[in-house]
């Protein structure tokens, strides 16, 4: 796990600058003007926006001067979102084209990102096959007033996900102008070049007509990057570096295979291919191997087109009753490739409907084949060349469909709400390989594998298309209320309440032509699950002193499929001598499984590990087959947040922020870590499969409420304005944030181990 720390010289810090501007008033009557509104975390409308927890704003001025064009662009550069994030980059994912943020350095699914404080729709395939996420792709950026980053857990205002934190993106509401952004840009070095366009535009005014329509459309494009495209990593070879290897070249282009250590390169390499010795690739085998770069085949960055558009609307009913209604929507396009042509050899697999698993696909020339010349079935391995690579389209629409009131009055402030919300996803992969013309063409020598000049009909039969399909929809109902109860000495006593209604369902599939066994070497990833979630919350702000407030909120929330769960929370926050502001919280959270994790859900992927045993280069990267299923007996993932916080208002205009956080996790839901598996086979022989040779093939294993992990570090804020002449002002804002520890279990009942190295 790698901490960050990162400076945003030109960024403004809302919560510094609120803050101080708060401790330096000296206008009680303007103070009592100011207009209570929800701040992310809470359900109570106030006038002050300082709090128990941190929250951190970035405006739609702030992400003008960063001049990023993507939402996912801009959550990017937030020193929080360490770690485990993952964006279109991550190429190998079943996820691809998708983009996720995780705070302090958890994954996604302990983060819970809100729009206009409401859910949105998971993605329709799982990051890792595991985690739930919402993908920062479907969303748009020309529509945006704010971002509000609540960090600290809030599983007492909002359920489950929110352990890390509550990204809340709050979009432009009463907009009367109209804006229109282009922005191109190019990469100095091959690929990316991109082109983007916003627009947003808004009609009526709320106060003089009654209702107000603003709408946005977000547009980009942008080009390709694979790794031959850059100097650095065009040739895969880094063997000139420290610690350097040929890693970008694969060993596999035509060979046969008379035992583990012993190997004989075709006389002619297949086209596409080349002869290497052996020892290129640190192996202690003797000769040559016809070996190929793959880097042409590696997409660094894939080809993207994203289409958004918003639409809010909002009607004054009466002097405190507003109706409003939402739209999002999104049509994104991601292509790449997807990885060089298909190697065949030993672990060669098919899925197996009957028993959802894989079978063994040979690899073998059969006796007679002109390409034999034993007299006894002869193995191999090659590499498809004339196929092409394999390629990956990743197409998804997703929508968010909104209706609600809001009344806000002399007593009582209330807010109904219905949405339904889903994305889909769907997966369309060209060049994969059809079992049943491989095991034809196996028997009746009509492809030649060491000489090439096959025929085009030939390649057309072997050449596979997919589609895998993928949807998550997500309805829900909620209604809260607040009002102050009573007056006292030290200010308003108020209370908040409410009731969260919510079904959930996943479906991810796959294609006909990996359930019929026809795709070689399959990825799957099947869910089928649903869920009903019915929660009731409460909130009470209590002001102790007039400068020291206490808050205490709780929510329970019952799940059809594991169970319910309780999460309490309290917080406090004193101002000191105008100048100081203390603040600390505490609270329990939870995680409910993801429907992958606790659904019907079978997986198989494709991953790596240092194997040790190799027999043909030991302690070199290895690939495997993983099989993992949903575990129906699992419990949610319990969590211990701890937040304290000193901000020192040195000058009007200046302020600095220093909190520490911890959170500790139970019962964390993870399978076992490959790698820890495959350096004790004493204690996992059941769950290691190698074949004749001893090469590794296949792990199994299983979701698992594996133990403990725990996250701690701090958070530095500081802010300094610069009054200027002519009324002009230069604002810095600096923000770190450092990991100190993150501690957890690799696998359940094994000591927990520190990864975050204490570093930077």
């Amino acid at each position: 796990m790698s901490p960050s720390i990162k400076s945003l010289p030109i960024w403004l810090s809302p919560l510094s600058l609120l803050i101080s501007q708060q401790l330096h008033a000296n206008d009680s009557a303007v103070q009592d003007s100011i207009e209570r509104v929800a701040i992310t975390g809470s359900h109570i409308k106030r006038a002050n926006t300082e709090n128990a927890t941190p929250v951190y704003q970035l405006t739609a001025e702030d992400i003008a001067v960063s001049g990023k064009v993507t939402l996912t662009d801009v959550l990017r550069d937030l020193t929080i979102n360490a770690g485990n994030s993952y964006d279109e980059q991550y190429t190998s994912s079943f996820s691809a084209g998708s983009a996720s943020i995780a705070l302090r350095g958890l994954s996604p699914k302990n983060t819970l990102l809100l729009v206009n404080g409401q859910r949105v729709s998971n993605n329709g395939f799982a990051l890792n096959t595991q985690d739930t996420f919402v993908d920062l792709n479907a969303l748009p950026l020309s529509a945006v007033e704010r971002i509000e980053v609540l960090k600290d857990g809030a599983s007492a205002a909002y359920g489950s996900d929110a352990i890390a934190g509550v990204v809340n993106i709050i979009l432009r509401k009463n907009y009367q102008d109209t804006e229109l952004k282009l922005s191109a840009g190019n990469a100095t070095e091959g690929g990316l070049a991109q082109y983007a366009a916003g627009f947003v535009t808004g009609i009526g005014d709320l106060l003089q007509d009654g209702y107000n329509l603003t709408a946005s459309v977000d547009y980009l494009k942008r080009e390709r990057l694979d790794a031959s495209d850059r100097k650095l990593t065009r040739s895969g070879d880094f063997r000139h570096l420290p610690g350097g290897k040929l890693a970008g070249w694969s060993s596999q282009g035509g060979a046969f295979v008379h035992s583990a250590q012993n190997r004989e390169a075709f006389e002619n390499c297949p086209q596409g291919s080349a002869k290497r010795p052996w020892s290129d690739f640190a192996s202690p085998l003797p000769g040559d191997t016809c070996a190929f770069n793959a880097q042409p085949f590696n997409t660094l960055q894939p080809e993207i087109t994203r289409r958004q558009f918003s639409l809010l609307g909002t009607v004054q009913l009466s002097e405190n009753l507003q109706g409003q209604a939402e739209v999002l929507y999104s049509n994104n396009d991601s292509a790449q490739i997807f990885g060089p042509p298909l190697s065949v050899g030993a672990g060669l697999r098919a899925y197996d409907q009957t028993t959802g698993t894989l079978v063994d696909i040979p690899v073998l020339l059969p006796v007679g084949h002109p390409d034999n010349p034993t007299s006894s079935p002869l193995a191999f391995e090659y590499t498809f060349f004339d196929i092409g690579p394999r390629l990956k389209n990743n197409q998804q629409q997703f929508n968010r469909i909104l209706a609600g009131l809001n009344y806000s009055g002399e007593d009582w402030d209330w807010q109904l709400t219905a949405l339904t919300s889903e994305s889909r996803q769907r997966e369309y992969v060209d060049n994969f390989v059809n079992r049943y013309v491989f095991e034809k063409i196996l028997g009746d020598g009509s492809y030649r594998f060491t000489q090439g000049g096959n025929s085009a009909d030939v390649i057309h039969a072997l050449r596979l298309q997919t589609r895998r399909p993928g949807d998550y929809r997500i309805d829900a109902v909620n209604f809260s209320a607040s009002r102050i109860l009573a007056e006292l000495p030290a200010g308003p006593l108020a209370f908040a309440a409410g009731v969260d209604l919510r079904r959930e369902q996943m479906q991810a599939g796959t294609s006909y032509e990996v359930l019929s066994g026809t795709e070689l070497r399959p990825a799957i990833n099947l869910v089928d699950g649903k869920r009903e979630v019915i929660a009731a919350f409460t909130e009470f702000t209590i002001p102790l002193l007039t400068d020291l407030t206490l808050t205490a909120a709780g929510r329970a929330d019952h799940y059809d499929d594991f169970g319910s769960a309780f999460s309490p929370k309290i917080g406090a926050h004193y101002v000191l001598n105008n100048d100081w502001l203390l603040r600390a919280s505490w609270s329990r959270g939870f995680r409910a499984p993801s429907l992958p994790e606790i659904a019907n859900s079978n997986t198989v992927s494709y991953g790596s590990v240092i194997d040790p045993n190799d027999p043909i280069t030991p302690g070199a990267s290895r690939g495997f087959s993983q099989f993992r299923a949903g575990n129906p007996d699992l419990k949610a993932e319990r969590s211990t947040n701890i937040n304290a916080g000193v901000i020192w208002s040195f000058a009007r205009h200046s302020s600095i922020g220093i909190d520490v956080f911890r959170i500790e996790q139970q019962d964390v839901i993870a399978s076992d870590s490959a790698q820890f598996i495959i350096n004790n086979p004493l204690l996992y022989p059941d769950r290691i499969r190698r074949d004749e040779q001893g090469r590794l093939q296949i792990i199994t294993n299983q979701y698992r409420n594996q133990g403990v992990r725990e996250v701690s570090g701090f958070d530095i804020d500081f802010t300094h304005r610069w009054q200027l002449a002519a009324g002009q002002q230069l604002n810095l804002t600096s923000v770190w944030s450092h990991l100190i520890g993150y501690k957890r279990s690799l696998v359940a009942g094994q000591p927990v181990i520190n990864e975050s190295r204490n570093s930077d």
